[in-house]
């Protein structure tokens, strides 16, 4: 709570690459009165900074040392006192299509407005939606969310999506991931980083109980059976839940 008129709900949308939570987090934004998109990936360190792996001779993106944490917890805090409302942050994510179509999004704005105490455009809350891939992986950057979405999927899954993308834009250009990049450092980084979430640290288990009740992380298992549609579905109504 910022001031006595202003309430900054932080939602967090974490998980490995290419789970979809990035995805979700543009759709909700489109639904959601008054809110604010935040990338985790614009805190990236500038390209020298990146860490080099000696082994596998390449920059690696995909581990908590490539992002300036100091920095983006300095935002977030911001962000939850009002006072950062107003900052910029020059944005490296490109504006995507949406894929949810009119219809999805009437159907949508309807549901919230049956929760008018929740989602009224009058009332002075305003929801931020934060998507990363390394929301999880320290307790100390988790909590400070108020709700926490995690999306996952199987290996295969999210191999064959991470290696079917064009690049991603850095402070100098496009990075592409160069062949065996997915194998050799994205899956290892996850699974370093987030098996302690895991039954038996084994990330195709199920969440433990510390992950679910302590964490709160609120799961969801995005493989391809599953459409824009149901995620936005999952993610309203586990809002919806959670304000209740």
């Amino acid at each position: 709570m910022t001031t006595s008129l202003l309430k900054v709900l932080l939602i967090a949308f974490g998980g490995p690459s290419s789970s979809g939570k990035t995805t979700a987090a543009k759709a909700l934004q489109t639904i959601l009165p008054k809110s604010l998109l935040v990338h985790l990936d614009d805190f990236y360190l500038p390209s020298d900074l990146i860490p080099y792996d000696e082994e596998v001779k390449e920059q690696n993106w995909d581990v908590p040392e490539a992002i300036d944490f100091n920095k983006f917890k300095t935002y977030i805090d911001g962000l939850r006192t009002g006072k950062g409302l107003n900052i910029q942050i020059d944005s490296l994510e490109g504006d995507t299509p949406l894929k949810l179509d009119l219809k999805g999004q009437l159907k949508f704005k309807t549901l919230l407005n049956q929760y008018p105490t929740l989602f009224n455009h009058d009332e002075e809350t305003i929801f931020v939606l934060v998507d990363g891939f390394m929301l999880y992986h320290d307790p100390k950057i988790t909590e400070l969310f108020d709700i926490r979405f995690f999306f996952h999927a199987p290996y295969e899954t999210l191999k064959y999506r991470r290696e079917h993308r064009h690049g991603y834009n850095t402070d100098v250009g496009v990075w592409v991931d160069p062949p065996g990049y997915f194998d050799r450092l994205v899956w290892p980084g996850y699974v370093k980083t987030h098996k302690y979430l895991f039954i038996n640290e084994d990330v195709d288990q199920e969440l433990t109980d510390y992950a679910k009740e302590t964490l709160q992380l609120q799961e969801f298992k995005n493989d391809d059976s599953l459409s824009l549609e149901d995620m936005v579905q999952w993610s309203l109504q586990t809002i919806i839940t959670k304000l209740s």
